[in-house]
């Protein structure tokens, strides 16, 4: 089946199938600015389209109206395959709040990697006012892993909570949330160990994986966390970027899952 070029996914929400019928959708927000202007889409062509949280499957383009001084509006009918979309890597992320115009490419690049969970937190070398950002606001984060997915080609969008406080989140938050046995790394350039030490080729068991903020964490902050169970790994020779390091763990993390045991 062809698709229109250029579209990665198509990603709708469930709530605008309710009542649809047989599947139709008027887009008239972003994506159908999208459609029109990058891509030119016309009548009769078929987009990589999913249900959010659901299935994936295609969308066939019915109507297109470019009406002069209003927004365009773009008429789908979505069919979902046969196969819902497979179950994603059982991976969270902590990440020290890094700088505001990092944060939106952080947050793409990890749900484009159908992360299940990403915790913000706080940390001493976290500048404060990071805390006050608007790119924290919950309608950008919200939009930052929506075109994560939509990149990725996942309808699942990651949860992603913000602690202003390190050791509230360390004590009632990571316990509360992460799965029982799952692998705790942190990652650490420094007197650690392989990340291939920690997770052996061929281990699927879930991963939470914390990493620093630009200059790292404090000792104290590398103390406190493996004394909850993390063990500290590098991935590599190179110190890397806070975004650069989310990306580095994932795509480790993503072949040794897929290497023979």
């Amino acid at each position: 089946m062809a698709y229109a070029a250029g579209v990665n996914l198509l990603l709708l929400d469930p709530g605008e199938l309710t009542g649809a019928a047989d599947g139709v959708v008027v887009l008239a927000d972003r994506r159908a600015r999208h459609l029109c202007t990058v891509l030119g889409v016309t009548v009769g062509q078929r987009l990589r389209a999913g249900l959010v949280g659901g299935a994936l499957g295609d969308a066939e383009v019915i109507a297109v109206e470019r009406a002069d001084g209003d927004a365009p509006r773009v008429t789908v009918r979505f069919a979902a395959a046969a196969a819902v979309t497979p179950a994603a890597p059982p991976i969270d992320l902590v990440v020290a709040i890094p700088r505001p115009k990092v944060l939106p490419r952080l947050l793409e690049n990890a749900a484009a990697c159908a992360v299940r969970r990403i915790d913000l937190v706080n940390a001493w070398r976290v500048d404060k006012s990071y805390l006050d950002s608007p790119r924290l606001a919950p309608d950008a984060v919200a939009l930052a892993v929506r075109l994560g997915a939509e990149q990725g080609v996942t309808t699942r969008l990651p949860e992603v909570v913000v602690h202003r406080r390190l050791m509230a989140y360390l004590d009632d938050a990571l316990p509360a949330v992460h799965p029982p046995g799952a692998r705790r790394l942190l990652a650490h350039p420094r007197d650690a160990v392989a990340v291939e030490r920690a997770v052996p080729p061929g281990c699927v068991d879930p991963v939470v994986v914390a990493l620093g903020p630009e200059g790292g964490w404090i000792a104290r902050e590398l103390d406190t966390f493996v004394a909850r169970g993390f063990t500290a790994v590098h991935l590599g020779d190179a110190v890397l970027r806070t975004e650069a390091a989310v990306t580095a763990a994932l795509a480790q993390l993503a072949l040794l899952r897929r290497l023979p045991a």
